[in-house]
């Protein structure tokens, strides 16, 4: 017995006369106590206890250690009460030379001490019961690493008769039906409240509630419109998401079939209790976790749970070492996984939520989803802009020395909403909205609106590897024959088209054929197998993935099953199993009096050939190890480029010299003194799109990380071949991939402390063997580095991490959970459809930057002109009003929301994948510096276009009552100043819609929006054309300018209306100047 290392702080005495010292590890629960050079076992889950109790002498171990006075242990007991709990196995080692003394009686004491430790395991026992369910977290037992009849004792059951129904009941009563349980389903009153929950909506709300109050029914009726618009769209979308947990109920087996007092029965799922024996055929739906302890060729398809291309060959044996992944325990089957091939017996060992995949369930909602930065800082911007109205109000009133009357409450209202923008809610409501419909008709389906605002600030994707970055089709890629050079074959996933080339030189098929040797391997590949293809380029294919691919290449070289049927009739299958590891067919010659037998498998197949094919003639192998050596040197080839390689064998038999009748054949006879015939390699190639989507992402700044199931090796040359592992860039700047360690296994990722995760330079480029555990740490540690994370995946083992990351990005042919748990739904599993949803991202977002500063821009320069105007007062007193109430909401509604619609729906930028991403939310310092900048401007022009109408060119009569319309004549001055300032306001309004296309080019230029750009955006060039129209008509008809807009018609007015305009452009294009000569960092 090799004893571990002490644990730090644990004894590593071990003197023979010292009292009992404890010592142990965490991992292995293994605690050893030595007493006079006896040394116990015992195995303590998850314990180490540092120091043990009293010096006991070996008379008193004698005498007092019977079975009703454990004396040895009892003080353990008192020294730690919880242990009683725990299940401990117990062995004693005889001494051996070192012995020092001790008691001879070596044979009672033994018999003591295993009397003890039956009587110590089944009273602890009933205590393991109340966390048995659980398949290795819950309680800590991990079932796989245990005998099946250590298994069938703690959970006291029987493997042959199972449970006794008298049990079952109180069974059923404590551990509860095995289904899991869901959270409410979606309601739609919740998702409605929702959407009054930001606070932009908040703010209109209480705006809309105070026009009401003072009678402003249109001001009112206006923003209700608004509120309400914004709410349906939003409710509409978010509607749509399907319930999570009702999706995971539906996965559940609605059978299965179980021993019972020795009977066979068939029950409903939530039936089964922990310690049912359940019995699996092909085609079950597996419907609890289970430890399989009879198997026969059985095979599963756990890609839900481990992302594993493959079904993965089940073993009864138990699995040994520390923290073996749910894909390394084989002699495990889990709840809502499918048999592929053969059938079993297991014991359920966890039922409901405390499966795996309950577990899972679990997971996701207790994973809470955060808010966006767009969301956080239109949030904040809200709250502020509220608190800057209020202020603005209280000004209003103390200017007005606190004369509430209608007109002044008016205008302290229409200021204080000029502050806010009103149409900035809905205008980002409709952009997403388009955003949406427009994705999906690129096969991009969002669930939730904000996931188009956290595409363009992704930094980091995590991606599976099958189905996503690979076509999710086993093909085979590679041929090998003996003494010839390797072919490789090529062709998109199931298509029965493809080339052969030899050096990079393509081979015709008739001369491959030529070749006996190839032919027959060919020939292997065909016969020993079981799938069926009807249309393969429809994915009309049947049977298993790997004799697919077999079967495809068969085809390829037209020598599919088929065009045997005249030639070659079945006889006996040999199946495949996980003892032999190989499948055989055994074959009749139709046209002469003799058998083939065609034989596929791993490596042991080289065990049963002792011949090879020579210019078409078989030859015994004349130096063995020769031969062996050259063979694994080509399966070490294959090995690193990430191919399943199968050995191709076949023999010609007949029954003189079998010297007996077909029928009496054993498969031991059959399949010896085989011809080796070659190597096939065989993988789960890359879509052909996703290297140029990998090589965008990293053009883009976008690291690109694969997360996945699937072993070392083949994870490492998939990675390699789509550029997710590649040389660093010479550029300096650029975004330079550490290659000291971009592959890691999830057991060693997952062993790794959070501090040891953070103090790597670079995270891991990819993990294999993957666990639904590890892809979120992933996420949690891309996130402590700051980054913005997106996660691709299509099975339930995804769901956790595609909620906690930023962005989940489910596959449309994937389980309904991860879809569930997803932003957005791929619905042709690409992942090049990713790139193009990150480019309409940014696209959007881009456009979201355009139109808020349209929108809060031209709101400070109302701000700027109402706070200002202030100071004109009449004979009275009181403050004239520069915009009336009515302008002002004519202005926000009217004029600014068509044009900042139409940025929304700008083209994307030629550069829009090629600058980094965008991670500081949406107001940056630019912005922020445009709206003030833009807005002084526009404030500073009007108020220009107020007083050169009233003062130089005017009489200076600001008159008096001129902020209602009873006294027209009077103020016929300031009326005709309001007019000139709403046309002057109107037109830079919408002139700067223009500027918006671009924060720092040029109008003049292409990249600006201007040159021949100027009419690409149609609804722009529409809006503004209207837009500039709609203002002159409020002007000139009679009463509609007097009453409603306390404005009058114009005429010399006209001229200072053009030169502001004018003036406006030429400012904006200085100031673009400066920030060109300033600001050198990309922009999109």
């Amino acid at each position: 017995m090799v004893e571990p290392e002490p644990e730090p702080g644990c004894s590593d005495i071990w003197d023979c006369d010292s009292e009992i010292r404890f010592c142990g590890r965490l991992s292995d629960g293994l605690v050893y106590a030595q007493h006079h050079c006896w040394r116990v076992h015992l195995s303590f889950p998850d314990r180490c206890v540092l120091s043990g109790f009293c010096s006991i002498s070996s008379s008193k171990l004698r005498t007092s250690s019977t079975l009703h006075e454990p004396a040895l242990f009892s003080p353990l007991l008192d020294f730690d009460p919880t242990l009683r709990q725990q299940a401990i196995t117990c062995r004693i080692d005889r001494p051996g030379d070192d012995r020092k003394g001790g008691f001879s009686n070596f044979d009672y004491f033994r018999e003591i001490f295993d009397r003890f430790s039956r009587e110590f395991r089944a009273q602890a026992s009933g205590d393991r019961m109340n966390g048995a369910n659980g398949s290795g977290s819950g309680s800590g037992t991990e079932w796989h690493a245990l005998p099946v009849g250590e298994v069938a004792q703690v959970l006291q059951t029987d493997v042959e008769r199972g449970l006794k129904e008298a049990n079952v009941e109180e069974l059923q009563a404590k551990f509860g039906p095995n289904e899991l349980k869901g959270q409410r389903g979606v309601n739609p009153w919740r998702v409605l409240l929702g959407q009054f929950t930001n606070g932009l909506t908040v703010i209109l709300v209480l705006a809309a509630a105070v026009s009401y109050a003072v009678q402003d029914y249109a001001e009112g009726g206006v923003l209700a419109f608004v509120i309400i618009f914004n709410a349906a769209v939003g409710f509409v979308q978010e509607f749509r998401a399907e319930k999570t947990m009702d999706a995971l109920r539906r996965m559940a087996s609605p059978t299965a079939k179980v021993i019972r007092d020795g009977g066979l029965s068939r029950i409903s799922s939530p039936g089964v209790v922990p310690g049912d024996i359940i019995v699996f055929e092909v085609g079950d739906v597996v419907p609890a976790d289970c430890r399989l302890f009879e198997v026969l060729n059985l095979e599963v398809d756990e890609a839900m749970l481990t992302g594993e291309s493959l079904p993965v060959a089940k073993a009864v044996e138990p699995i040994k070492g520390d923290n073996a992944s749910l894909g390394d325990r084989l002699n495990m089957v889990y709840s809502s996984t499918t048999l592929t091939k053969g059938r079993g017996r297991g014991v359920a060992v966890a039922t409901g939520m405390n499966t795996e995949i309950g577990k899972i369930t679990k997971s996701i909602a207790e994973t809470s989803s955060g808010s966006t930065p767009m969301q956080k800082r239109l949030n904040l911007m809200a709250y502020i802009l509220f608190g800057i109205s209020l202020l603005l109000a209280v000004v209003v009133f103390a200017v007005n020395k606190f004369n509430f009357s209608t007109d002044i409450i008016l205008y302290a209202v229409s200021l204080s909403i000029a502050v806010i923008p009103e149409g900035l809610i809905a205008v980002i409501t409709i952009v997403m909205a388009l955003g949406v419909r427009r994705m999906a008709s690129q096969r991009a389906l969002v669930r939730k609106l904000v996931a188009l605002e956290s595409l363009q600030a992704v930094t980091n994707i995590c991606s599976d590897k099958t189905g996503t970055l690979t076509q999710g089709k086993m093909t085979v890629t590679s041929v090998w024959r003996p003494g010839s050079e390797r072919v490789v074959v090529t062709g998109d996933g199931w298509s029965t088209t493809g080339e052969f080339l030899v050096r990079d030189s393509a081979i015709a098929p008739s001369d491959l054929l030529g070749d006996l040797g190839f032919r027959l391997l060919v020939e292997c590949s065909a016969l020993c197998n079981t799938a069926n293809i009807v249309e393969a380029s429809e994915g009309k294919v049947w049977g298993d993935p790997t004799e697919i691919a077999l079967q495809v290449l068969a085809y390829k070289l037209q020598m599919g099953k088929p065009s045997f049927r005249q030639l070659k009739e079945p006889v006996t299958e040999y199946p495949f199993s996980s003892a032999t590891k190989r499948m055989s067919m055994l074959y009749r010659d139709v046209g002469r009096d003799d058998f083939e037998l065609y034989t596929k498998g791993a490596e042991n197949v080289l065990d049963l050939c002792d011949r090879v094919l020579e210019n078409g003639a078989e030859v015994e192998i004349a130096s063995r190890d020769e031969f062996l050596r050259g063979v694994h040197e080509q399966i070490q080839v294959s090995a690193k480029q990430g191919l399943r390689v199968l050995v191709m064998a076949y023999r010609t038999v007949d029954e003189r010299q079998m010297g007996k009748s077909v029928t009496k054949w054993e498969r031991a006879d059959v399949e010896a003194s085989l011809v080796f015939l070659g190597l096939v390699g065989i993988r789960d190639t890359p879509r052909p799109e996703s290297k140029v989507a990998v090589d965008q992402c990293y053009k883009a700044g976008i690291i690109v990380h694969m997360l996945t199931g699937d072993h070392h090796d083949t994870a490492l040359a998939i990675a390699k071949e789509v550029g997710i592992i590649r040389a660093p860039p010479d550029r300096a700047d650029a975004t330079v991939v550490s290659l000291s360690n971009p592959v890691m296994t999830a057991p060693e990722f997952d062993a790794m402390s959070e501090a040891e995760i953070d103090g790597l330079e670079e995270l891991p480029l990819v993990i294999a063997r993957c666990t639904p555990a590890t892809k979120v740490r992933m996420i949690e540690a891309l996130h402590r580095r700051r980054k913005f994370a997106a996660m691709t995946g299509d099975g339930v083992n995804d769901a956790p991490s595609l909620k906690k990351a930023d962005v989940g990005i489910a596959m449309g042919a994937g389980s309904d959970v991860a879809k569930q748990s997803s932003e957005i739904v791929l619905t042709d599993n690409n992942f090049a459809t990713i790139v193009m949803a990150v480019s309409e991202g940014r696209r959007i977002f881009s456009n979201i930057r355009k139109f808020v500063l349209h929108l809060i821009s031209t709101n400070v320069g109302e701000v700027i002109v109402l706070i200002i105007g202030l100071a004109f007062k009449d004979r009275s007193g009181l403050s004239v009003f520069p915009l009336a109430p009515v302008q002002i909401l004519y202005m926000n509604m009217v004029t600014s929301t068509p044009p900042a619609m139409a940025l929304g729906v700008e083209a994307a930028s030629r550069h829009v994948m090629s600058v980094p991403p965008h991670t500081k939310g949406l107001f940056g310092k630019e912005l922020l510096a445009d709206m003030m900048a833009y807005g002084v401007i526009m404030g500073g022009l009007i108020l220009t276009d107020f007083v050169l109408v009233i003062y130089a060119f005017g009489d200076g009569n600001l008159g008096l009552e001129c902020n209602s319309d009873r006294n027209v004549f009077e103020c016929n001055t300031v009326f005709r100043a309001r007019s000139t300032i709403l046309i002057a306001f109107t037109w830079m309004m919408l002139l700067h819609a223009y500027n918006c296309r671009n924060l720092r080019a040029s109008l003049f230029t292409k990249d600006g929006g201007g040159a021949s750009k100027i009419f690409s955006n149609k609804l722009l060039v529409v809006s503004v054309f209207v837009g500039a129209i709609m203002p002159i008509p409020t002007v000139y008809i009679p009463t509609l300018n007097t009453t409603v807009f306390k404005q009058e018609t114009i005429s010399w007015e006209w001229g200072i209306i053009f030169v502001s305009v004018v003036a406006f452009f030429f400012c904006s294009e200085f100031y673009k100047y400066c920030k060109r000569r300033v600001m050198t960092n990309h922009h999109i």
